[in-house]
């Protein structure tokens, strides 16, 4: 599921060209930009539940291109924290 949220709980949502494959590389990228709300500290997440992006309205935070159900999932990810 190609959704990220930040160390600030923003959730980022990405292609299936645009997602990092990598735990480790999301994280140097969206895992120290400040704590999330209400004392919750580092809220990264990597691969997080997301709704159906068919029809959604949601875009890649990278290209801007609007996600399908093509995008829904993402095989080959890399969890190495």
């Amino acid at each position: 599921m190609p959704r990220i949220y930040d160390s600030q709980s923003n959730p980022l949502d990405f292609c299936k060209r645009h997602f990092p494959r990598k735990e480790s590389i999301a994280f140097k990228k969206y895992g120290h930009l400040g704590d999330g709300p209400d004392g919750r500290g580092n809220c990264f997440g990597f691969d997080a539940e997301h709704p159906d992006y068919e029809g959604s309205g949601y875009k890649c935070e990278a290209c801007k291109k609007k996600l399908t159900a093509d995008d829904d999932f993402i095989e080959g990810l890399v969890y190495d924290l």
